[in-house]
C-alpha cells in the first residue's frame, strides 16, 4: 500500500486536459496546385518543400518523408498523364454497349500507360531527391 501511496500524486492545481486528435500524428504535407504548372516547376517545388531527405538509422525513409514523396510522385503522374486520361475517354466510348472486348482492351491499355507514367514520374521526383527506388520500397515494410 505504501508503494502505491508513492506512485500517486496529488496536485492542488487544476490541470488542463487536452484531447488528443489523430491530427496531432499526421504528416503535414502542403498542397502543390497542379492546374497551371510545368513538370520542371512541379519537380523544383517538391524538392523545396521535401528539403533533405530524412533516414532512420537503418537507412530508410522516414515516416514523414515517406508520405511526403509518395504523395507528390502520385501528384506529378497524375499532372503527367491527364492527356492520357482524356485520350482514354474517348476510345473507350467508341466501344461502350458496343464491343465489350475492346472497351475491356482499351481500359487495360490504359491502365498499362498510367502504370507506366506513374513509375517514370517516381523516378524523375526519386532522382531529384537524390534516393533510389529501393530505398524508397524498403521504406514501406
Amino acid at each position: 500500500m505504501e508503494k502505491l501511496k508513492d506512485a500517486i500524486t496529488f496536485l492542488d492545481n487544476s490541470v488542463e486536459e487536452k484531447q488528443a486528435s489523430a491530427e496531432d500524428h499526421m504528416t503535414k504535407i502542403e498542397e502543390i496546385d497542379i492546374t497551371n504548372i510545368t513538370e520542371e516547376e512541379f519537380v523544383e517545388k517538391v524538392h523545396t518543400l521535401v528539403g533533405e531527405v530524412k533516414k532512420t538509422e537503418n537507412k530508410t525513409l522516414t515516416k514523414d518523408s515517406f508520405v511526403q514523396i509518395f504523395k507528390y510522385t502520385g501528384d506529378f503522374a497524375k499532372l503527367r498523364s491527364k492527356g492520357i486520361k482524356a485520350k482514354a475517354q474517348e476510345e473507350r466510348s467508341e466501344f461502350f454497349d458496343k464491343d465489350h472486348k475492346k472497351y475491356l482492351e482499351a481500359l487495360q491499355k490504359t491502365v498499362s500507360e498510367e502504370e507506366k507514367v506513374y513509375e517514370a514520374s517516381s523516378q524523375i521526383i526519386f532522382d531529384k531527391l537524390c534516393i533510389s527506388q529501393e530505398n524508397f520500397e524498403r521504406s514501406q515494410q
